[in-house]
């Protein structure tokens, strides 16, 4: 005998197996609105009405396959997308991965997880006198951010000298020789580094 549902319990039931699936409409709002689209467009050119496509953003309906199809033909993905997992890497606190990639009296830790081939994210623990060495380094990237969380830090691009506190940002080009040290006598500099892309060498 199936299973019947009280009077009323129709919708809510519709409505929770929409939500239960994968997130569809949440993904299909942003990737409309990372291309710009309006939801006014997107109805226009997949021949559906401006409330359906609302609706359907809100996981309040389900497309059909064949609708489901021309949107992502209209936003410009294939369907795979929406299903696919988010491109996300967590890194807990205390949980970078050490690395070493020279430099004296100091400690490093990546912390953009591995294989990430836009950018490259490490966490620097720099004792006081400590930083890359004497000599200058380039890397090949396109650019380089520093931003020191506590302590100093002083950085030489070219002959251009820098002092960053805490708190202080500086974003240049790798590509130039430059060197960097915490000039403080006993306190600990702490610095986040974002390198993009990653650096194949210098």
């Amino acid at each position: 005998m199936p299973h019947l549902l009280p009077p009323g319990d129709t919708a809510n039931h519709d409505k929770a197996s929409v939500s239960e699936d994968f997130n569809v409409g949440i993904r299909l709002r942003a990737i409309r609105k990372a291309k710009g689209m309006r939801i006014e467009e997107v109805a226009a050119l997949v021949g559906v009405s401006k409330s359906f496509i609302s609706r359907l953003e809100r996981n309040v309906t389900q497309a059909s396959i064949a609708t489901l199809l021309r949107v992502c033909e209209v936003v410009g993905i294939t369907p795979s997308k929406l299903f696919a997992p988010p491109a996300t890497n967590f890194v807990a606190a205390g949980q970078g991965t050490p690395i070493s990639l020279g430099g004296e009296k100091m400690r490093e830790y990546l912390v953009s997880g591995a294989g990430n081939e836009e950018m490259m994210v490490l966490f620097s623990e720099i004792d006081p006198q400590g930083g890359s060495g004497p000599e200058p380094y380039t890397l090949k990237a396109a650019a380089d951010m520093v931003h020191v969380l506590s302590g100093q830090l002083e950085i030489v691009i070219e002959e251009q000298r820098y002092l960053l506190k805490t708190g202080d940002t500086l974003t240049f080009k790798p590509s130039l020789p430059h060197t960097w040290r915490n000039t403080a006598e006993a306190e600990i500099c702490t610095a986040i580094w974002v390198i993009v892309p990653p650096p194949m060498g210098g």
